[in-house]
């Protein structure tokens, strides 16, 4: 009975003595200030303990990708600024042009190319050059050749233009043109 008293009277100190200890470590966890407390905290100190290795290990990346959502990921993105970043040049030694042009398939494309409207297109394109390059020239020489008639007809005020036209009553006088007698009976009859 000794032993069974002893027992039951240790075992309410020791509750007790746990009700205790648990409301001290609350009043001390409330009267700490946590922020100075973890300014004292070396932080590198504390990751330098860490195996970051063995943490990788037990993720599992997979699961974690697929609870990410890419398209809200590229909404918070600024693409001009990443491709502000990338050096182009650098870029551009890395491709295998030849390469590249091997993957093309030319039949394809000349299949799916409308060769005769494009013939067509660059054929007037031309003509209409050549015609304006004719009309540039053909201007350029009627110029010259007034010049030139002008020079032979004395004319030294070195204007290019059409002769000069002589006053209205030096003109001879044109005939007019009649109409042949079956035209006008023609038109007369309904």
């Amino acid at each position: 009975m000794r032993h069974s008293a002893a027992r039951r009277f240790a075992e309410h100190i020791e509750s007790i003595a746990q009700a205790v200890a648990q409301r001290v470590i609350d009043l001390v966890i409330e009267s700490l200030d946590m922020n100075a407390l973890i300014a004292q905290i070396n932080l590198n100190v504390v990751l330098g303990r860490i195996d970051l290795n063995g943490l990788l290990h037990r993720v599992d990346l997979n699961e974690l990708l697929g609870q990410v959502d890419l398209n809200q990921v590229f909404e918070t993105v600024d693409l001009n600024q990443v491709l502000d970043r990338v050096d182009m040049d650098k870029l551009m030694a890395r491709i295998d042009l030849n390469e590249l042009a091997s993957r093309i398939d030319i039949e394809a494309l000349v299949k799916n190319t409308d060769l005769g409207a494009l013939m067509v297109s660059s054929s007037s394109t031309l003509a209409t050059e050549a015609v304006d390059l004719g009309r540039s020239h053909a201007v350029s020489m009627d110029d010259t050749l007034a010049r030139w008639a002008g020079k032979l007809r004395r004319n030294h005020k070195g204007q290019a233009g059409p002769p000069e036209v002589p006053d209205a009553h030096e003109l001879p006088e044109v005939p007019s043109v009649q109409e042949p007698p079956e035209l006008a009976s023609a038109q007369e009859e309904p």
